[in-house]
């Protein structure tokens, strides 16, 4: 048995999407998704250690379904070096 405790509540899908991070100090900037889940999403890139645990960020996947894609409001739960971790709010 693992001494590490898995503490996801939802199944992952590997998903790699472009997408447009919208911080409210920072403003604009573009991401990678890892993966996707009911209760959230996990991006990478270079700004995605920037941000701190509770910040209040949206989200928008851009390219093909740039026009039709949602912004959707998130929560920043995990912060790494180069990815963090998002809840849907």
């Amino acid at each position: 048995m693992s001494s590490h405790t898995e503490r996801r509540r939802f199944e992952r899908l590997t998903a790699s999407m472009s997408v447009l991070l919208d911080h409210p100090v920072t403003g604009l900037h573009e991401l990678k998704t890892v993966d996707l889940s009911e209760g959230g999403v996990l991006v990478t890139g270079d700004f995605a250690g920037n941000a701190e645990v509770g910040d209040l960020v949206s989200l928008k996947v851009v390219g093909l379904l740039q026009e039709r894609s949602p912004t959707v409001p998130l929560k920043v739960v995990r912060c790494g070096a180069n990815e963090m971790a998002l809840n849907f709010v």
